[in-house]
């Protein structure tokens, strides 16, 4: 129990950490929240005088045929510094003193009106300034949360599901704002009504608030109980939430799958499955918020029974307290019910922004592995050969190696090719050359540096890349060739979009380079696609191109001009292609044969031919098949 409760103060305490930036708007808040305190509690105080002032008029008309007599009954009472009430009431009187008792009524509907027209003024100042705050607080939660996410290397998002990592930047900060959005005004007015509303009491009558304020031990518990077991239910349904998401994102983004397998009511009844799971446990958590609070007023109402009792006594009796003290001292007591209520929802919304708050924290907490390191170069130029020197790689610690004791030299502008079945290890050779990953031994080196002593911008503004799955983003043609730089000119675009054999197709469009391509370019073809992301390496003009597949979704025809295009570059780039059509890769002038993580052989497609068995037998595969 105390691990748990030490490590929710230092998550919200971490939460709270957001807050410095806004230590200026938060002492604003403050003031304004003093006021509106001072004057919600001044307004309420005078309710019984007016209430007295309707239901007492012989008593008050009797009291001002004789106003000397009066000042010298309030001068005796000689209230003490710290006799609130008696000091207020002695004020009163002498400035409402009238002798006319309708008068005094004005002069108190109109003190009270500019009282609660004053309060609920500040009280708005209060409420702007808190979402002011509480607003850039999310923002910048979400805004770290995502720069995060997008800096982590591939392998961060190899284990975490797409759709749960949209679910924490979404429903679990969502989950964070609404608890914070509950609970930020509570937790700066509350007390402080509070200890104000106490203060008063006591100043009335202590054995009365003695009296009331038996029950708060057992209320308090209770509230705790309930919170503690509230943070679990909200853990679970943010884990239900990510579940309905990764189902969602699945099932959109593999639409044509299921669509072609007839799948669409399987589907339905998994989606329909999580979703009940998610109704059970929300309902769980509902039910249990939803318990505080009547809870919480049932405690409040004993407790207003029992001053009523003992206090009502007190008055008939005679006793040390008499009718407008009481009316006033219940007034306060109900009015203090209402902060205190609203403090056992405060915790309910805390344990609420806790649960959500492990799970961002946990990922914020999540080590990036590939980082520049502190004495890391800016490496501006490509100028002599690419060297893999005994590379091992594995994707995950203690499984299979991919890559074993791989050694190889690139040459400047040359245009070399891997080949080789499926997983014998080519793209992941291309993709530790940007650092997506980092090898486990060994060394990759460009010019005799090791690349994880350059810059990450540096390393990959050295290179262009284009892969086999084709990504654009739901933008124009022309802005999806110009990813990552604003100055380019249309004269450049166009050329590039030549270069990639894009320009006659993107003419032919609505609005040509204006034109919309939809959601991952859902609105162009596969060819069109890959033509775009060509001309986008093309556009960027780096010295080192990738090709990873890249013609693979390109008819003969394209794939002939492309090939064209690339050899122009040829004399001024070096070219790193993955293809399993080997017509592309014909006229490379060397050929890695790989095999299970090992460059088997290397050479030209006609020395390969001439010597190699395994290289001789994927050519016949292809060509003869």
């Amino acid at each position: 129990m105390k691990k748990e409760s030490s490590g929710n103060l230092s998550l919200y305490i971490r939460l709270i950490g957001y807050l410095r930036p806004y230590i200026k708007h938060i002492i604003l808040v403050l003031v304004f929240n003093f006021c509106y305190v001072i004057l919600n509690a001044l307004s309420a105080w005078m309710v019984a005088p007016v209430i007295q002032t309707i239901f007492n008029t012989e008593k008050q008309v009797e009291s001002t045929v004789t106003p000397g007599q009066e000042n010298v009954e309030t001068t005796e009472e000689a209230p003490s510094s710290l006799d609130i009430n008696a000091w207020l009431k002695k004020e009163m009187r002498q400035w409402l003193h009238r002798d006319d008792p309708r008068e005094m009524l004005k002069l108190l509907c109109i003190f009270v009106i500019i009282t609660f027209t004053l309060k609920n003024c500040f009280a708005f100042a209060e409420f702007f300034w808190v979402s002011y705050i509480e607003q850039r607080v999310i923002k910048t939660l979400r805004e770290e949360v995502y720069q995060h996410v997008i800096n982590q290397p591939l392998s961060f998002f190899n284990r975490n599901e797409t759709g749960k990592l949209i679910s924490l930047i979404t429903n679990d900060i969502n989950a964070v704002n609404v608890a914070i959005n509950r609970s930020f005004t509570k937790i700066i007015r509350d007390p402080v009504l509070i200890f104000l509303y106490v203060f008063i009491l006591f100043n009335i009558s202590w054995q009365l608030t003695l009296t009331a304020l038996i029950v708060f031990p057992i209320s308090t518990a209770v509230i705790q109980n309930i919170g503690r077991s509230l943070k679990r239910k909200s853990r679970r349904v943010q884990e239900k939430i990510a579940n309905l998401t990764g189902i969602l994102q699945e099932t959109i983004s593999g639409i044509k799958v299921v669509k072609a397998f007839g799948m669409e009511n399987y589907e339905s009844r998994k989606f329909n499955g999580e979703t009940m799971q998610h109704f059970k446990a929300t309902l769980r958590q509902v039910r249990l918020n939803r318990l505080s609070s009547p809870l919480s007023e049932t405690l409040g109402v004993a407790v207003m029974t029992l001053v009523l009792w003992y206090g009502g006594n007190m008055v008939l009796t005679g006793q040390s307290l008499d009718s407008e003290d009481f009316m006033r001292f219940v007034i306060f007591l109900f009015m203090m019910m209402e902060p205190i209520k609203s403090l056992g929802e405060l915790n309910n919304n805390i344990q609420i922004a806790l649960a959500s708050g492990h799970r961002i924290f946990q990922l914020l907490d999540t080590p990036n592995t590939i980082v520049n390191k502190a004495d890391a170069i800016t490496q501006k130029s490509f100028e002599n050969a690419i060297e893999y020197k005994d590379v091992n790689f594995r994707y995950n610690e203690g499984g299979e190696a991919i890559l074993k004791q791989v050694s190889i030299r690139i040459e400047k502008n040359q245009k070399i090719a891997f080949v080789g079945s499926s997983g014998a290890g080519k793209t992941t050779m291309v993709n530790l050359l940007p650092r997506f990953y980092d090898v486990q031994a060994g060394s990759i080196q460009i010019d005799g540096t090791d690349i994880r002593y350059m810059t990450l911008n540096s390393l990959r503004q050295l290179m262009g890349i284009v892969t086999q799955e084709v990504i654009l983003f739901n933008d124009t043609v022309r802005n999806n060739i110009s990813y990552g730089g604003s100055n380019y000119s249309q004269a450049e675009i166009e050329t590039a979009a030549k270069l990639a054999n894009a320009y006659d197709f993107i003419m032919q469009l609505p609005e040509g380079f204006d034109t919309q391509v939809g959601e991952r370019g859902i609105l162009l073809s596969g060819g069109q696609r890959q033509r775009l992301s060509i001309a986008r390496a093309i556009l960027k003009n780096p010295p080192i191109l990738i090709f990873d597949e890249a013609t693979s979704s390109l008819d003969s025809e394209s794939e002939f001009l492309i090939q064209e295009a690339i050899e122009n570059l040829m004399k001024e780039r070096t070219v790193l292609m993955i293809a399993h059509r080997l017509s592309s890769i014909m006229n490379s002038d060397k050929i890695f044969l790989m095999e299970d993580g090992r460059v088997m052989d290397e050479g030209s497609h006609s020395e390969l031919l001439e010597r190699s068995d395994r290289y001789r037998r994927l050519c016949e595969l292809q060509f003869n098949g």
